[in-house]
């Protein structure tokens, strides 16, 4: 059961599916415009435009965060890969141990073991799924029946491989990429300073897939609890307008306590992001609405906005939502068991 083109599939489709908002690049690259003229001697050069030179330390800090994503995108898929040949050896040594070929423990013990799905559950999945197809139920009910007969196959090998793999002593030695991301006044924090987990979560108020992996934070918070400190920094994306001026309403609340339940209020109101929305949110909250709105009209939180997103440039973020488990990146609204998987290695290191 060979399993590389598979490991490599699985990360491309991981990329496609788990979304998030994005900066062009011309718009943000994560670092200050250059300056006009650099000082010779100061490193190397990159380029010249009309004898004024782009320095390498220049370079490396604008591409900083698509090297990151890249970084970690080799690294997801060296991981999957390892993954894939690590079943392969597992498969291969219990097989040897019974006499048989791969192929014929995989059938045995696995394979075999696949029930074809129902008529109820072919028609079921149809009627999910018949928006996409553009074809009558008769026409897909053989191939609906082999796709899902497929999956089960699969679920089927990844529980023989788990039970194999919790009877043998493997050891990853893979190290992921990891980014240092100072917590100061920039983010606001949830937790034990000592905590052995740092979540570190950039977003934009205005992106749905950050609203979208809200519910993965506050399950990873619950199942985790007292184990793990959460920094939230914003990270307003430029082609969101009214996202810098809810992240300062944010921050706004904050002074008053309640930056938790404004920051919910927000999320759950996503599409209204008016000042005048904002003023009423923090009157439903029940904050002091005449601080509240001269902290908001006065641009008093703009500053520490603007500082929490030039420390997710310096991180090399990109778009959002953007995490880190301690210091590993994950980018986008991926599944719990992404942040699972990291925090429990983490934990038992």
């Amino acid at each position: 059961m060979k399993s590389k083109a598979m490991a490599v599939a699985a990360v491309l489709a991981a990329v496609l599916t788990w979304g998030g908002c994005r900066e062009q690049v011309s718009e943000r690259d994560g670092s200050p415009s250059p300056p006009a003229t650099q000082p010779a001697g100061q490193g190397e050069i990159a380029a010249y435009v009309d004898g004024v030179p782009i320095s390498a330390a220049e370079l490396d800090a604008s591409a900083k965060g698509q090297i990151q994503n890249l970084l970690t995108q080799i690294y997801q898929v060296k991981k999957n890969v390892l993954e894939g040949m690590i079943a392969d050896r597992l498969i291969e040594k219990a097989a040897g141990e019974q006499g048989v070929s791969v192929e014929e423990y995989v059938t045995e013990h696995a394979d075999a073991k696949v029930e074809p799905p129902t008529d109820e559950e072919i028609r079921a999945f149809y009627e999910q799924q018949k928006g996409r197809m553009n074809a009558p139920f008769d026409q897909m009910r053989e191939r609906i029946a082999e796709d899902l007969k497929n999956v089960r196959r699969n679920e089927k090998r990844q529980a023989l491989v788990a039970g194999l793999r919790g009877q043998a002593d493997v050891r990853i030695l893979l190290d992921p990429p990891r980014t240092e991301i100072p917590l100061d006044d920039a983010a606001y924090t949830i937790g034990a300073r000592d905590a052995k987990i740092v979540l570190v979560e950039f977003t934009d108020y205005q992106c749905p897939y950050s609203k979208r992996a809200q519910p993965t934070v506050r399950r990873v918070l619950d199942d985790y609890r007292g184990k793990v400190l959460y920094a939230f920094f914003d990270y307003p994306l430029s082609f969101h307008p009214d996202a810098m001026k809810a992240h300062e309403a944010a921050r706004c609340a904050g002074e008053q306590g309640k930056y938790v339940q404004y920051s919910a209020k927000i999320f759950q109101n996503q599409t209204s992001l008016g000042v005048e929305d904002l003023k009423r949110y923090a009157q439903e909250i029940r904050l002091d609405t005449k601080a509240f709105d001269s902290c908001l009209d006065g641009g008093q939180a703009s500053a520490r906005v603007q500082k929490s997103v030039e420390a997710g440039n310096r991180a090399g973020v990109s778009g959002t939502p953007a995490f880190f488990v301690n210091g590993i990146m994950i980018s986008g609204a991926q599944p719990f068991e992404s942040f699972q998987e990291i925090v429990k290695a983490e934990l038992s290191r």
